[in-house]
């Protein structure tokens, strides 16, 4: 009884943690996106589109994970793991790596603990 009391709330922990760091990115995106509207496109290097694309997946396997929190758990966190490779080497001028960016693998790390 306990271990199966143990398992739901990783489980809810998981899902409330990941569908709020979805929901706070999107605010961020949408938010950017709006402000963007007034200004000149900015220039991105294939580096960078390559970055963001790996961190949309990573956000899309925290979605999939409400439904299959194994295959969701397993894309997020190898996607989250790339994600942060590749931002810590990143040469980009401007850019820098912190290490808050390790946070958006709790959820992940909880779905594969389920």
């Amino acid at each position: 009884m306990e271990h199966s009391k143990l398992l739901s709330n990783i489980r809810w922990a998981a899902r409330i943690i990941g569908t709020l760091i979805v929901i706070f990115v999107l605010i961020f995106a949408i938010g950017n996106f709006l402000e963007a509207l007034d200004k000149p496109k900015p220039d991105y290097n294939t580096y960078t589109i390559i970055i963001f694309v790996i961190w949309g997946a990573g956000l899309a396997g925290l979605i999939l994970a409400l439904w299959k929190e194994g295959l969701g758990g397993i894309i997020s966190l190898l996607c989250f793991i790339i994600f942060n490779i590749l931002t810590a080497f990143n040469t980009t001028p401007g850019s820098s790596y912190t290490f808050v960016l390790l946070l958006f693998m709790i959820p992940s790390i909880l779905y594969l603990v389920y």
